[in-house]
């Protein structure tokens, strides 16, 4: 097998591991990724599982050290692990349980930056737990705006014992979260601050243009460079 062909199947198996399930109705949600220089698979992930008897959907948009195709192996692997987790580990426990993951990884370079949501569908409250992570957006449909969420945390593999930020919240009906990676506000040129009120603007225009391709819509906004990009955006109707 050739070498584009491996890793088309490598793409695959990536891609399969990060689809949604589908929501109950009431709930909606659209996602977009881009690799660094292009590419259409690279080091960023979404794992998710709903648990129907609880009402629950939990979700973890992840961005594993590494752009591109070198971290997709990595990412592959990561995916699985969070896999099998995310459905038999308690909540407060599975960004620990990832970390331990990689830090009994061969690499030295077994970083990961994640962020966890934790959303109970019939109420609208939620949990953000943040590891290292650029912070989410929350849409208030009453102001029409993103406004940034506080939860940030420490990188995944990098210690025993990470510092993970939570924050919590309710979404009203129109309101939205949106979860992204560091590529999408990231630039070497400008503060990552600069990056987000970027991103708040660019995500309400595109949000207000309508429900159907926004997070493409912001994808395409940012420029190509060294890292993978992903947007993760989920609301209640």
């Amino acid at each position: 097998m050739d070498d584009a062909a491996a890793w088309a199947r490598i793409r695959e198996r990536l891609l399969a591991r990060g689809r949604m399930p589908a929501l109950p109705a009431g709930w909606r949600h659209q996602s977009a990724m881009l690799s660094a220089q292009g590419y259409a698979y690279g080091g960023d992930f979404i794992v998710a599982d709903l648990q129907e008897s609880e009402g629950l959907l939990r979700t973890v948009l992840v961005d594993v050290c590494g752009s591109g195709e070198s971290a997709v192996p990595a990412a592959l692997q990561f995916a699985g692990a969070l896999e099998s987790l995310i459905s038999v580990v308690p909540g407060d426990e599975l960004l620990f349980d990832a970390n331990t993951y990689l830090l009994r990884q061969p690499s030295d370079e077994s970083m990961a930056t994640a962020v966890q949501l934790d959303l109970e569908l019939a109420t609208g409250r939620y949990l953000i737990r943040s590891a290292g992570h650029p912070p989410a957006l929350v849409w208030s449909a009453a102001d029409r705006t993103w406004q940034v969420d506080s939860a940030r945390g420490t990188a995944l593999g990098v210690s025993e014992t990470p510092e993970l930020e939570e924050t919590t919240g309710v979404l009203g009906h129109g309101d939205a979260l949106m979860f992204y990676t560091d590529g999408v506000v990231e630039s070497r040129c400008e503060d990552i601050d600069i990056g987000i009120a970027w991103l708040q603007e660019t995500g309400r225009a595109s949000y207000l243009t309508g429900w159907e391709g926004a997070a493409k819509r912001i994808i395409d906004r940012v420029d190509r460079g060294d890292d993978d990009r992903a947007v993760l955006i989920l609301a209640r109707c």
